[in-house]
């Protein structure tokens, strides 16, 4: 059982509503989504019997605030204790304070990662709906997240656990993170987002989590929308069942080719038709827009390293920054505003 969400009364209006500017981010968000809709969907995680648990919604919400805020669960705790507008948003009573820190690694065990996918879907089917997502080109790319372990701790003297071996790299506390590399200089040890960003709106309609060791090329279904009329993407998901994919999708393809050995142009020539070239060189030009949503999410909300161990949990936390994302560019976008770079 959990408790029901508190409905305030004139205290909460007079205190809350009048303390908080009417052009606050928040009041837009609150405004954008219902809410409470999110109900039916996280009630089943709750036992018939046994004492009260708080408010679904409450945690979803308190959940949404940390990573659209990037807290850990102690600031969050701290920050819904003390910030009007958050508890504004989740409607905490203003005579009580919000759960304990310790409530949201169980909240977040409790609905787990799938869930969470479910939910980034449905906020992306509405976003369709509402006329946000363009539809006409999709953006796909990955980008690293570095695991939170001491990575000089894996690196033992004589090899063998590094990132040339390409193994997990000596048993650390995170059993799921892998060797991969930004570049053939540049290695790192953690894990991939990768994600399909609609060109016109700069919402993610699809996005993954893998280890780092996963080839690019094999996560592209994963991450596929089908629904744009073409797709673009760098060299590292040229293959030829990816171009088939696309194709059988009824979709233009803008994959960069892997460069054949010894041409440095006109490598384009084993994939694409003459008539295919045109599209295939304009659209490519786009596709570092794609770049700037990863900088936006590791620079703001806090992509850029994983907060827990484990792929499910970071699964989590990839589709949980990819919602805010979201959250936050639909805001943007439905009231007229230029790029928001943090809220």
């Amino acid at each position: 059982m959990y408790k029901p969400e508190n409905r305030q009364g004139s205290f909460f209006d007079e205190v809350y509503e009048k303390a908080l500017p009417e052009d606050h981010f928040l009041r837009k968000l609150e405004a954008l989504i219902g809410w409470e809709r999110l109900e039916n969907r996280l009630a089943p995680f709750y036992h018939e019997a046994g004492r009260d648990a708080h408010n679904p919604v409450l945690m979803f919400k308190l959940l949404v605030l940390q990573f659209l805020y990037d807290l850990s669960d102690r600031d969050l705790e701290e920050s819904a204790r003390d910030r009007i507008s958050f508890r504004w948003f989740c409607r905490i009573d203003p005579m009580g304070g919000p759960p304990d820190y310790s409530a949201f690694c169980r909240f977040r065990d409790r609905i787990g990662a799938e869930t969470i996918k479910g939910l980034f879907d449905d906020l992306v089917q509405s976003a369709a709906a509402q006329g946000f997502v363009v539809d006409q080109l999709s953006l796909v790319d990955a980008t690293a997240i570095k695991a939170k372990v001491d990575i000089y701790k894996l690196k033992k003297p004589g090899g063998g656990d590094g990132p040339e071996s390409g193994s997990a790299g000596g048993g650390g506390p995170d059993p799921d993170a892998r060797w991969g590399k930004k570049s053939k200089k540049k290695p790192f040890y953690g894990y991939k987002a990768h994600a399909a960003v609609d060109d016109g709106s700069e919402l993610i309609t699809k996005v993954e989590a893998m280890a780092a060791d996963a080839h690019d090329g094999s996560v592209f279904p994963a991450v596929h929308d089908p629904h744009a009329e073409g797709v673009t993407a760098d060299k590292a998901y040229d293959s030829a069942a990816n171009f088939d994919l696309i194709r059988e999708s009824g979709q233009l393809a803008a994959i960069i080719p892997k460069r054949k050995r010894g041409k440095k142009r006109g490598h384009v020539s084993g994939r694409y038709e003459p008539w295919e070239r045109g599209y295939y060189y304009r659209m490519k030009k786009r596709r570092p827009r794609v770049e700037h949503k990863f900088a936006d999410g590791k620079l703001w909300h806090g992509l850029g390293v994983a907060r827990y161990w484990g792929l499910a949990k970071v699964r989590l936390q990839v589709y949980m920054t990819a919602l805010a994302l979201n959250l936050k560019r639909m805001v943007a976008l439905s009231w007229g505003e230029a790029r928001w770079e943090s809220v």
